[in-house]
């Protein structure tokens, strides 16, 4: 029988500024997301994510609107599944304007602000995430599943 996948419960910033969104990425990761992190036990999304961003930034950050979940699953190198559930919020932080470089707080993480229209470029995980962004504000989804529907 088939192990459960890990559950993992994210808060992500989406910080945009003249058609830019600022991403991440980790030292030795081809792959970019969102800015934030894993919830804490007892933490709120938006607590969480106000303190992720501080952690990877060392900036203050505003929480904005809630934007949507996206659900994710997939596979470790190990083989191992993995369950995310990304829950999205705009966020800003005084002054921040994409003409900026955002220096990370963490060293094995990095900043960059690329434009919507590159977002697929540079491998934005999960993957639904490229299209939800690049798309029309009016005609988001508040979720969106990589997961088939039962």
């Amino acid at each position: 029988m088939p192990s459960s996948p890990r559950l993992h419960l994210l808060a992500r910033a989406v910080i945009e500024d003249g058609g830019h969104v600022l991403l991440a990425q980790a030292h030795g990761h081809a792959h970019t997301f969102l800015p934030g992190g894993h919830v804490e036990p007892g933490e709120g999304l938006r607590a969480c994510l106000v303190r992720e961003l501080a952690e990877e930034t060392g900036r203050s950050f505003e929480v904005g609107a809630f934007l949507g979940v996206i659900e994710y699953e997939w596979q470790d190198r190990s083989g191992v599944r993995q369950h995310e559930l990304n829950h999205l919020f705009a966020a800003t932080s005084p002054g921040l304007t994409r003409l900026q470089t955002v220096t990370s707080s963490e060293p094995h993480l990095t900043f960059a602000w690329v434009p919507a229209s590159e977002l697929k470029a540079r491998q934005l995980m999960p993957p639904l995430l490229r299209c939800w962004l690049a798309g029309d504000r009016q005609q988001r989804s508040s979720f969106a599943s990589t997961l088939e529907e039962g």
